[in-house]
């Protein structure tokens, strides 16, 4: 996959291109960003493009290298992941960079190790680390991915030049989704429920997520009712740690129900629906709906789904949307 070929974070795309071109990209490098936003495919692309046997600021993807690079075959590319029982990056990994790192590239250009989940190197390690990243060798470079950079020593960060991945829109994830061989109404569904996360969407089960719409359905259409509508509090109103996901996709479905039903109801395209599936309830449902009581609802769900990251106490925001959505009930 070539820089071209990956969805999202054009500006570190950008920078890593310029100092390709230029020739000046630093030894050492910090991707920073949540899981599942392209710094490992960027990574790769990054070793891709030092080791191309077609010269330029981007991998060819058809050389031998760039091939064998894809395959995990590349002498000269260690991806280091987490791989001990303590989820701590080891200290003999780091050694064996650090050995590997002074030595001329085995067959290609340049030597590139990429540390995944940087943050979780054990103590030892990183110190170890540091030793290489304060005399970096010319012809080996080190990238560290982390989700959490704050996590990683200071000294190490000082010694790297980071570059910051944002979550994809899901424009983007539904893009690479759809490049990806998915049908464009399953891919849009599934960009709507990874939040920004490709590695999240391309794991989802189709099946899986089809029967969650149905319950989401069904809980939708019960917490606007008069009658129905504990059922909402009764799957969600105390929620263990393992559910917290399953609340923010629940209400990422939830805002698109409710979106599709003002687009029926204000005489939309339907090809713009993000649930083509359930064009039958949304008519139906859209009868029972009027526009102000839709507006007000959709505010709340995308109040609570921009509170999930930041509160810690998710039951809260659970209780205060059923309450809230109370004055809108109509059924």
């Amino acid at each position: 996959m070539a820089f071209k070929h990956i969805e999202g974070n054009q500006r570190a795309k950008r920078i890593l291109k310029l100092a390709l071109e230029r020739g000046r990209l630093p030894n050492s490098l910090l991707f920073a960003g949540p899981q599942g936003v392209g710094k490992m495919r960027t990574a790769l692309t990054l070793a891709k493009a030092l080791n191309c046997l077609r010269p330029g600021a981007d991998s060819c993807d058809e050389c031998d290298s760039c091939r064998a690079i894809d395959g995990g075959r590349f002498p000269d590319v260690m991806v280091i992941d987490v791989k001990d029982e303590k989820k701590a990056v080891a200290i003999e990994q780091i050694r064996l960079l650090r050995q590997m790192a002074y030595l001329r590239p085995m067959s290609g250009k340049r030597r590139v190790f990429i540390i995944d989940d940087a943050e979780d190197m054990s103590t030892p390690a990183a110190n170890s680390l540091l030793k290489v990243l304060e005399e970096p060798p010319p012809v080996s470079h080190i990238i560290l991915l982390a989700a959490s950079p704050f996590l990683l020593l200071s000294t190490i960060r000082s010694r790297c030049r980071t570059l910051s991945f944002t979550a994809m829109t899901d424009e983007e994830v539904e893009r690479a989704l759809r490049d990806d061989g998915r049908r464009e109404d399953q891919a849009r569904i599934l960009a709507l429920l990874a939040g920004g996360n490709l590695r999240r969407a391309m794991e989802l089960d189709w099946e899986e997520v089809q029967a969650r719409k149905e319950g989401s359905w069904l809980l939708f259409e019960a917490l606007l009712s008069k009658d129905r509508s504990s059922l909402f509090l009764d799957r969600f109103g105390s929620l263990p740690k393992a559910a917290l996901e399953e609340f923010g996709q629940t209400l990422e479905l939830f805002s698109s129900f409710a979106r599709d039903i003002l687009l029926v109801k204000l005489g939309g395209d339907p090809r713009l629906l993000l649930n083509p599936d359930l064009e039958e309830r949304l008519r139906t449902a859209s009868a029972r709906c009027p526009v102000p009581r839709l507006l007000a609802a959709l505010a709340e769900f995308d109040l609570v789904l921009a509170e999930l990251p930041r509160n810690l106490n998710k039951n809260l925001l659970a209780a205060a949307l059923f309450s809230n959505i109370g004055e809108y009930r109509n059924v």
